[in-house]
């Protein structure tokens, strides 16, 4: 038997060995928590944000291809790209990109589309309703750690849209204007 020979010990770990391992991954673990909370909130905010931007890039580009008018639509769901006053959209997204958990404000208040004419221009819409010009997303529940990032997409008089962050300085290039 070798555990009896002298000058040999047992493999494995002793109690006091396993608690101290064990002490110090919860504490890692309490550590990484927030951070990791905040990377998944901002992920998901950042990818409603890009499907919402690419979106309006595809209505604008429609219309300059077409060259006719499109419209951009945000619904509950998701959104659609279609001819104004047409039943079938061009395009659609489904809301699959974690729309749950965010609150999207748009501006002007109730504004939910946009049209653009065939040279990508913003323009008055078909219903007479505000165009859209700005689109706020936020975390329903922002986690407290400094490294939440909440998202804006602004579209400009050219019809352009652009994605920035409201929290940052001037003088950062992801300003807003």
């Amino acid at each position: 038997m070798l555990s009896g020979l002298p000058g040999t010990r047992s493999r494995g770990f002793t109690l006091v060995e396993l608690m101290t391992a064990l002490g110090i991954s919860a504490i890692l673990v309490a550590i990484a928590v927030p951070t990791m909370r905040a990377f998944i909130e901002n992920s998901r905010i950042r990818a409603a944000s890009e499907s919402l931007q690419n979106g309006l890039a595809l209505a604008r580009n429609e219309a300059v291809r077409r060259n006719e008018r499109i419209e951009f639509v945000a619904q509950a769901t998701g959104w659609v790209v279609r001819v104004p006053g047409a039943a079938t959209p061009l395009q659609e997204a489904s809301g699959r990109e974690g729309r749950t958990g965010l609150t999207l404000t748009m501006t002007p208040d109730a504004a939910d589309r946009i049209t653009f004419d065939s040279f990508g221009r913003s323009i008055a819409n078909a219903d007479g309703s505000a165009s859209l010009s700005q689109v706020d997303i936020v975390s329903t529940n922002p986690p407290s750690s400094g490294n939440y990032k909440p998202l804006r997409i602004q579209i400009q008089a050219t019809g352009a849209a652009r994605l920035c962050n409201p929290a940052v300085a001037a003088g950062n290039p992801a300003v807003c204007l």
